[in-house]
């Protein structure tokens, strides 16, 4: 009997600790609405990775026919604000697209679509 007091006892006390490191450790994944409130939201100075990150999100969210296409990314200085502008085009008879634009120093993050 003294046996298996013991190996409950080891039992709960795993059981224990296990919720006790998933309760402290593990933090929930965000929901698609926080995941592009940041790609909409990035950290500024944006860097060219961070600025693909985000246009990638945003894209896939709320234009995802054309999350399967490569983007054509550029930087432009327009008025002398620096800017990452990533262009998603899908191909076929109507072309579509979007064009994703963050400026670098401020975060801005500018979404256009055309038809």
């Amino acid at each position: 009997m003294r046996r298996i007091e013991v190996g409950l006892a080891l039992w709960a006390a795993a059981l224990a600790i296990g919720f006790a490191v998933v309760f402290t450790l593990g933090r929930p994944l965000p929901s698609e609405a926080q995941q592009l409130e940041a790609a909409l939201h990035p950290v500024p100075p944006v860097s060219r990775a961070a600025a693909e990150q985000a246009a990638t999100t945003i894209v896939r969210l709320q234009f995802p026919d054309l999350a399967p296409y490569q983007p054509t990314v550029a930087r432009r200085d327009d008025y002398g604000i620096g800017r990452w502008v990533m262009t998603y085009v899908a191909p076929g008879p109507v072309i579509n697209g979007a064009r994703i634009s963050v400026a670098i120093e401020s975060g801005q993050v500018e979404v256009a679509a055309f038809p």
